[in-house]
């Protein structure tokens, strides 16, 4: 397998840490993104401990934490990962690309493209997938001042820096508790160790 695994399996691994009962060890570094501004690398390392080649799915751990990722045939076989093998996952938190209402009778939620069109993450040191993700949430508030935008998700209460222009006029169209449609840039490198 290629030094950068599937996009979708990093997805999976990053969300499937956050569901871990034992919060995992996530390190960050700042680095500036031509166009959005500085955003936060996040760093987070798993070992494989098993792996279903024909129901491609993985077992990943850290710190006694075990979950189970899918991996989409689309990204490729895992003919060369191995048991034991390390595996660091370097996400780059979403920059929010567009908003608008959703359609009615929307109910909160994610949607996972496989691959962003624009080059939103084009400076990043390394060679980084992206991905776009539409998100459905319940809007809390924009700040100004600050270009933060505040919301309630699938997740939880989340909150994201804007610096489009053209997102920060659309945010200042939403009151508290209306429902929103966030679409998101989201960037995923994978390194075995």
């Amino acid at each position: 397998m290629s030094k950068f695994i599937g996009l979708f399996f990093a997805v999976a691994l990053a969300l499937g840490a956050a569901g871990c009962a034992t919060t995992p060890v996530v390190t960050t570094e700042t680095v500036i993104v031509a166009g959005v501004g500085p955003v936060e690398v996040e760093r987070l390392s798993v070992r494989v401990v098993s792996i279903d080649r024909a129901s491609r799915s993985v077992i990943v751990e850290q710190r006694g934490s075990r979950w189970l990722v899918e991996v989409p045939p689309v990204f490729g076989n895992l003919e060369n990962l191995r048991e034991g093998d390390m595996v660091q996952i370097n996400r780059v938190e979403g920059v929010i690309v567009d908003v608008r209402r959703p359609r009615r009778g929307a109910k909160p939620g994610i949607t996972y493209t496989e691959a962003a069109t624009e080059p939103t993450f084009q400076n990043l040191p390394d060679k980084y997938v992206v991905r776009a993700v539409t998100l459905t949430a319940r809007f809390e508030r924009f700040d100004a001042e600050t270009s933060v935008v505040h919301y309630t998700g699938p997740f939880g209460p989340r909150s994201l820096t804007v610096t489009d222009p053209a997102v920060k006029a659309g945010l200042r169209k939403f009151k508290r508790g209306d429902l929103v449609e966030l679409s998101f840039a989201e960037a995923f490198h994978i390194v075995l160790k």
